[in-house]
């Protein structure tokens, strides 16, 4: 039985319409679990900044709002290579 990590299922909801392709590129790929670990993590961070109400909150929401982006990209481009 194979394990799916929590870090690949905030993956495959945003992609639900590419599972297999996400499934396998996460069992070949080194690279792409670290890519679905940054997501996750970026995804907690940014619904932390989301809902805080500190000075810098604004600031740091921004950033991540970027940086989830670009990882959403960097995903997207495995996806499409994978084709």
């Amino acid at each position: 039985m194979t394990v799916i990590k929590s870090s690949v299922f905030q993956v495959l909801e945003k992609f639900p319409d590419r599972a297999g392709d996400i499934k396998r590129l996460y069992k070949e790929s080194q690279e792409f679990q670290t890519v679905c670990e940054d997501y996750r993590l970026c995804a907690e961070a940014l619904h932390h900044w989301n809902q805080s109400h500190e000075k810098e909150a604004p600031a740091r929401r921004n950033e991540y709002e970027q940086l989830f982006q670009e990882l959403v990209d960097e995903i997207r481009l495995y996806l499409n290579e994978s084709v």
